[in-house]
């Protein structure tokens, strides 16, 4: 099933934010990650909004301290 091209996997939005995979995953399972298309399986990777790089990289410099 093909997706609106704009919106990120979670292997796009680890490559544009350098996080490693559990921040990723840990945000959205908090829900604080936008979801486009969330999925529906097995083999299906959730979309998120490309806002989601802002969040993501929010969180990395308030743990780093910055």
């Amino acid at each position: 099933m093909e997706y609106n091209t704009k919106g990120l996997t979670s292997k796009e939005l680890r490559q544009a934010t350098g996080a490693p995979f559990y921040v990723i995953d840990y945000l959205r399972k908090l829900n604080r990650l936008p979801v486009l298309f969330p999925s529906t399986g097995q083999g299906d990777a959730t979309v998120f909004h490309p806002d989601s790089i802002k969040i993501v990289i929010k969180h990395l410099n308030r743990k780093k301290g910055y």
